[in-house]
C-alpha cells in the first residue's frame, strides 16, 4: 500500500472520529439547553450521528483498504447530514421548524463532513488503482 493511501486512511479516520466527538458534544449541549420536543428530536439525531460514526472509524482502521464499504458509507452519511442541515435552514420542518442559528460547531461539523466525503472519494479512487496493480 502506498504511503499516501495510508495517510488518507488516517485522515479519513481522524475526521470520522472528530465528527463523532463534535456530534456527542452538540447532543450533550442540546440536552441541557432545552427540553421541548424539537430539542429532544435534535438530541436524538445528534446522538445517532455520533454513534454511527464510531464503528465506521473503527472499521476504517481495521479494514485499511480491503473494501470500499466504510468509505462509501461514511460519504453517504456525511452527504445526507449536510443535506439535512441545509434543509433545516431553508425549509420549515414539522417538529423543529426552521432553524436560523449557525454556530461554530455547525460549521466545524460540516467542514469535517465535507473532508470525509473528499478523502473517502480519493480513497475509493485509490482502491481501484491498487486493485489493478495487484492483479497485474
Amino acid at each position: 500500500m502506498q504511503k499516501s493511501t495510508q495517510q488518507f486512511i488516517l485522515i479519513a479516520t481522524a475526521l470520522v472520529f472528530a465528527n463523532s466527538g463534535i456530534y456527542f458534544f452538540t447532543a450533550y449541549s442540546q440536552m441541557h439547553e432545552s427540553t421541548d420536543a424539537g430539542s429532544q428530536i435534535q438530541t436524538m439525531l445528534f446522538t445517532t450521528a455520533a454513534v454511527s460514526y464510531l464503528p465506521l472509524g473503527l472499521w476504517m482502521i481495521k479494514n485499511r483498504l480491503h473494501t470500499r464499504a466504510p468509505y462509501v458509507i461514511a460519504s453517504l452519511i456525511s452527504v445526507a447530514l449536510i443535506g439535512l442541515y441545509v434543509v433545516s435552514r431553508t425549509v420549515n420542518l414539522p417538529v423543529v421548524g426552521i432553524q436560523d442559528d449557525v454556530g461554530t460547531f455547525d460549521i466545524l461539523c460540516k467542514v469535517t463532513q465535507g473532508g470525509i466525503v473528499v478523502v473517502s472519494l480519493l480513497l475509493i479512487r485509490n482502491w481501484r488503482k491498487e486493485k489493478i496493480q495487484v492483479s497485474n
